[in-house]
């Protein structure tokens, strides 16, 4: 009996976050960049013209990176430790000068021939071989995904994998903070935070709690995938929280993919238009 009314509080509590959700989602223009897989809603802005973002999560679709990259010749920093990907970045780096070829696959596995890479240097891409989390230099479990076809390790085990494993690996964590004193980075102007489970567990709580406010944040809340309450709980806090701290959430769509963006900057956006 306590069960059965458990569940349908749960089942309730989602349906309204997904309406309140729904409901403060500001209905603006945003262009989206990469593939269907790997692509992100932005807002463009002309300031992010030779600008440094970070990229938390690459697995093997940068395609968003790239086209970023190609639309305002800054660089980007990709944070990821799982060695798929680092092995798809090395193609990628090996790949330098030469254009698009190919179109990008369905899956999230990029042919480096569908990148456009006849105008992007090799300075304009730092790797950090790094889990993005809320300590420095702490050695933490990667969990890895339940379809070992996939390539996305996750810290928080969201998936519910066997803890006994062979599969799971051992990696070093970097946080934001040391990131953006290590690349002496004045302003960051854009984060991407695809990094299973961890942008909600560790990462933007941290983030919160060091004042660090990029101007645009793009995040997938993972574990909202599931219909367990917790997830749903941290987010309720996580979405609050960046609300109260001058941020408009942006409809994108993609759900549980979102987009905040600092209301200053919307505001000079629209004075400037």
């Amino acid at each position: 009996m306590f069960k059965n009314i458990s569940k349908i509080l749960v089942k309730f509590y989602i349906r309204v976050f997904r309406y309140v959700v729904y409901k403060i989602c500001q209905s603006l223009k945003t262009t989206r960049l990469g593939s269907i897989y790997g692509g992100w809603n932005f807002i463009e802005d002309n300031s992010f013209q030779g600008q440094t973002i970070i990229s938390g999560g690459c697995g093997e679709d940068i395609s968003f990176d790239i086209e970023f990259l190609n639309l305002y010749m800054g660089r980007v920093i990709l944070v990821d430790p799982t060695p798929r990907s680092i092995n798809h970045l090395e193609k990628v780096f090996d790949g330098l000068g030469n254009t698009k070829t190919k179109d990008y696959v369905e899956g999230g596995n990029q042919p480096i021939s569908a990148y456009d890479l006849s105008k992007i240097t090799s300075d304009q891409i730092e790797v950090e071989e790094f889990a993005l989390y809320d300590k420095n230099n702490v050695t933490v479990k990667f969990f890895p995904p339940k379809n070992l076809e996939h390539v996305s390790y996750s810290i928080s085990n969201w998936q519910n994998v066997d803890e006994e494993t062979d599969y799971q690996i051992e990696v070093e964590t970097i946080t934001v903070k040391d990131i953006i004193k290590k690349y002496d980075i004045d302003s960051l102007k854009l984060i991407k935070l695809d990094i299973e489970g961890a942008a909600e567990n560790q990462v933007l709580p941290f983030m919160i709690k060091e004042k660090i406010f990029p101007e645009q944040i793009l995040v997938e809340f993972d574990e909202l995938h599931t219909s367990n309450l917790k997830p749903y709980l941290k987010a309720s806090k996580i979405i609050f929280q960046l609300l109260i701290n001058g941020y408009k959430l942006i409809e994108t769509n993609k759900f549980p993919d979102m987009l905040f963006v600092k209301k200053e900057i919307l505001k000079l956006k629209n004075d400037n238009e």
